[in-house]
């Protein structure tokens, strides 16, 4: 299993500083999704999941946190919302949830094994590199 989790335990939740906190199963991020080319699984935008947990007015980062607690990447919502992608996939048979910024500032945006997506004020420390190496 990915990271140890079942397929029916893999769920991605989005919290922090939204109205309507929510949690997604595989099964409905695959329903919400669009097709992963090449991949058995789907696509989902983290603008559809954010806007529907309903952010607040001061809402300006989102913490990508792994299922295990341990990495974290706090991103600015101007660059989660318009680039974000969660993929709900199998990789080697065993379900995964990825957090993918392309053209983000930087690969280490790109969170294995997803499991929260928390809406903040302000950046929380996170486990990226101060100087991220690309």
């Amino acid at each position: 299993m990915a990271g140890g989790r079942s397929p029916e335990s893999l769920v991605l939740r989005v919290s922090g500083l939204v109205d309507r906190p929510r949690g997604y199963d595989l099964e409905t991020l695959y329903d919400l999704g669009t097709p992963d080319e090449g991949a058995a699984g789907a696509v989902v935008a983290v603008r559809l999941l954010i806007e529907a947990a309903r952010p607040r007015t001061a809402a300006t980062h989102v913490t990508a946190l792994s299922a295990d607690g341990g990495y974290s990447a706090s991103i600015p919502l101007t660059e989660a919302m318009p680039l974000g992608e969660v993929h709900a996939r199998s990789a080697d048979g065993e379900p995964n949830l990825q957090l993918h910024i392309p053209g983000g500032m930087t690969l280490c945006w790109n969170v294995k094994d997803l499991g929260l997506l928390r809406v903040t004020a302000g950046p929380e420390p996170d486990t990226v590199p101060e100087n991220p190496p690309h």
